[in-house]
């Protein structure tokens, strides 16, 4: 898969560089206006634009961490740069791919349950979000409160929070003291928050409440950076790949005006839209290129990045889901990029399963297994071969015996090897077994003086 050139990575760190000198970003809160005028941008009274000099946003950019360092309520930390690879996973959306039907759905309480299950299972997921969306078993106001809470008594890893207003963000802050026992949530990196652009460069008044809130809380910060080529980004995969690297950039520096040093992870989200219906695509094959450029140019300012991995258009279990949750899971990979994100997703980033996530596990090792090659001095394999010598064999070779069970050869219990003449279960039906297997026996690791803070802080807030 063909990334950028070093002359397109240096061409559109210019063009940025001009787009945010000339043109500028619009800033919807008076508070960030005043910041980045004191720290030398230049800020347009009444039209809220701010636009950085050049030597301004590579002074601010220097400040930010190469890596850092997330972690869970049950004592894992994970680096985020580095070299490290780690998982997000998404464990709800607007819609569900129901187990039995393969239709969609609206979530219920026991999807929240067995996904976050599903998710504390697999090894390669290291922090995981909830979507705020209500779910269809509890009604009111307290919908989205008790889908929360039964999501945070499942799980143990790191939380990406996606919070619709700062009020929202505000609960997460008395709620991070509560599962961090009683501590300031402050350095403790339990949390990362998710700020978003208004595309086209735009930061609306509650997303820079909840950048300030963020940094003041020492939370990582995670933007949302979604132009859609042809409707908020020209309609050109290198025009909407430079907005997205100036808004992701414009981020990054009015983190470090804010609190300098935050950390901060590069990462973007590009789609396209369907010029005939008007609708966003949002997993369509442009979108492995945006995710390998947007790594490349993530490390080329030394930030800790972020791809989005598996992903499908379609929710069907087909030769189109296949075929596109490989691709992009194996373009993840290849980006380098520190955090994958979004494993369980499909349906064009409306939907998820349960089933889902295994597979996309599975697809992961296999993008993992493709990239690693092979190792051309592991083994004397050339001794081996003539010691055998013409008409030999290796079936009782030391060698054999050794690596029987061993990874150098990729193998996975999703697939069928069998070629599908013995009756054999597809991938969906052995993907059910597995997520099966992963709720069998199912206990909360969320240490019970956390469970009962939990249990407290949301009988508070319902009342």
């Amino acid at each position: 898969m063909k990334g950028l050139n070093e002359g397109q990575i240096e061409r559109i760190r210019r063009d940025t560089v001009q787009l945010l000198e000339r043109t500028g970003f619009r800033v919807q809160h008076e508070g960030l206006l005043r910041l980045a005028a004191a720290a030398g941008a230049r800020v347009e009274e009444g039209s809220g634009l701010v636009k950085l000099p050049g030597e301004l946003l590579e002074e601010l950019l220097a400040r930010a961490p190469e890596e850092y360092e997330i972690a869970g309520i049950g004592g894992g930390r994970w680096r985020v740069g580095g070299g490290e690879r780690h998982c997000l996973a998404i464990v709800t959306d607007p819609w569900i791919v129901d187990r039995e039907s393969g239709q969609p759905r609206r979530p219920c309480m026991e999807d929240v349950r067995r996904h976050t299950r599903i998710a504390q299972r697999l090894e390669e997921v290291a922090a995981i979000s909830l979507m705020d969306y209500p779910v269809t078993d509890v009604e009111g106001e307290e919908s989205s409160l008790r889908a929360l809470e039964a999501h945070l008594l499942e799980h143990d890893k790191h939380m990406c929070v996606l919070a619709a207003s700062s009020e929202r963000l505000a609960r997460w802050l008395r709620l991070g003291r509560v599962l961090n026992r009683g501590e300031e949530l402050a350095g403790s990196r339990l949390i990362t928050a998710g700020v978003a652009v208004l595309s086209p460069l735009t930061l609306t008044r509650d997303n820079g409440e909840l950048l300030q809130a963020a940094c003041a809380h020492d939370l990582p910060v995670t933007p949302t950076v979604c132009p859609m080529a042809g409707t908020t980004a020209p309609y050109s995969r290198r025009g909407t790949l430079l907005q997205a690297n100036a808004e992701v950039l414009f981020m990054a520096a009015l983190t470090q005006m804010i609190r300098p040093g935050h950390p901060f992870l590069y990462i973007i989200g590009p789609s396209r839209t369907d010029m005939r219906s008007g609708e966003d695509l949002y997993y369509t094959l442009d979108k492995v290129l945006w995710k390998i450029a947007g790594a490349q140019l993530g490390r080329s300012y030394g930030l800790p990045t972020g791809a989005e991995c598996g992903g499908t258009t379609t929710i069907r279990d087909d030769l189109q889901s296949g075929a596109e949750g490989m691709l992009f899971m194996q373009s993840a990979w290849d980006s380098g990029a520190d955090l994958l994100s979004g494993i369980g997703s499909c349906g064009n980033a409306v939907s998820m399963s349960g089933e889902m996530m295994v597979i996309q596990a599975e697809w992961l090792r296999a993008a993992r297994f493709l990239a690693a090659g092979i190792d051309g001095e592991a083994h004397p394999d050339l001794e081996r071969i003539e010691a055998r010598g013409p008409g030999g064999h290796f079936l009782d070779d030391e060698l054999t015996l050794e690596l029987l069970r061993s990874d150098e050869f990729f193998s996975s219990p999703l697939f069928d090897y069998d070629g599908g003449h013995r009756g054999t279960a597809s991938m969906l039906e052995r993907a059910r077994d597995r997520v099966d297997e992963l709720l069998a026996d199912f206990r909360s690791p969320v240490p019970e003086e956390v469970r009962e803070g939990i249990g407290r802080f949301f009988r508070e807030e319902c009342g």
